[in-house]
């Protein structure tokens, strides 16, 4: 339900997500925790790049796991008297995940603190901070900005950690809405969310691809991955499988969510065909026949 094109970018032609690359050294201060203090520097730097050299009028955050880290960027912040007058026009806040959960900014920088010297124990804390994780990453409307060690934190031992660099990386080369037809082969082909791949999705693609077409998988429109798109001369279609206990009320209706996907990728012009898991079980030639007359008018 968000509109896009209303959000506040600081640089709308670049990815939402991007990466500020800084090595550092963590210490372990006597209240506990971690301190990184390369990376608290580069936090303040790139606050003032932003407010005071770009002069966004969004509204900013500084999010970090370790609450030591956070009393320091906001000590620095406030010793810094033009940088802290600008940021009280941005609504700014630094806080912990705990701190900022049911509240969001348009920008949001992100301070993992992990670097040489990590404490085994601040390790610990992260391994088993999933969830405060998540939320640290997605308070952010319009952009996140990662300021830390992305080789320490690739290479960190720490599973949803060393997953973020690869999929700062992945955003920046992300293929846009194209229109060439890649033949994938007549296998669903290996993807980089196997785990949300069911077992009649992988039928379905090669029902699709026996009956001559050439669907794309788990394609990246906007914040969406669509089961499958075909891509046609001016038309592109959005095909669903859907399994009843994830997508289907309990009065049989789409859940409201996927009405709204729906409804985002009309927008965006595409046409939308949603099947239900049993619909291909019973009547799999039939489901794929109303996929094949769509592909034969995008062509006339």
């Amino acid at each position: 339900a968000t509109h896009y094109e209303d959000l506040l970018q600081p640089n709308p032609e670049g990815p939402a997500i991007r990466w500020v690359d800084v090595r550092g050294q963590v210490l372990r201060p006597a209240e506990g925790g971690a301190v990184n203090e390369e990376e608290c520097q580069a936090v303040l730097a790139e606050l003032r790049r932003l407010v005071l050299r770009q002069g966004y009028l969004g509204t900013v955050g500084v999010v970090s796991p370790f609450r030591e880290q956070v009393r320091r960027i906001e000590r620095m912040t406030e010793q810094d008297q033009e940088l802290s007058r600008a940021l009280k026009d941005c609504d700014f806040v630094a806080g912990t995940a705990h701190a900022f959960q049911g509240d969001e900014k348009d920008v949001v920088i992100f301070s993992p603190v992990v670097s040489a010297g990590m404490p085994d124990g601040a390790k610990l804390f992260l391994s088993k901070s999933y969830n405060l994780f998540n939320v640290a990453i997605t308070r952010a409307k319009a952009a996140l900005v990662v300021v830390g060690d992305r080789t320490a934190v690739a290479n960190s031992g720490i599973a949803h950690l060393e997953k973020l660099p690869e999929y700062v990386d992945s955003l920046v080369g992300a293929p846009k809405e194209k229109t060439a037809v890649a033949d994938l082969g007549p296998t669903y082909p290996p993807v980089g969310n196997p785990e949300q791949v069911s077992e009649w999705e992988r039928q379905f693609y090669e029902g699709l691809y026996a009956a001559g077409l050439r669907p794309r998988v788990q394609y990246p429109v906007e914040q969406y991955l669509l089961d499958f798109a075909l891509l046609g001369p001016g038309r592109k279609l959005d095909i669903e499988v859907d399994g009843e206990r994830y997508h289907k009320n309990w009065d049989g209706e789409l859940l409201r969510r996927d009405q709204i996907r729906n409804q985002r990728l009309i927008e965006l012009g595409w046409d939308v065909m949603r099947f239900w898991v049993y619909q291909i079980r019973d009547d799999f030639d039939a489901c794929i026949a109303k996929v094949q007359a769509w592909a034969d008018a995008a062509r006339d």
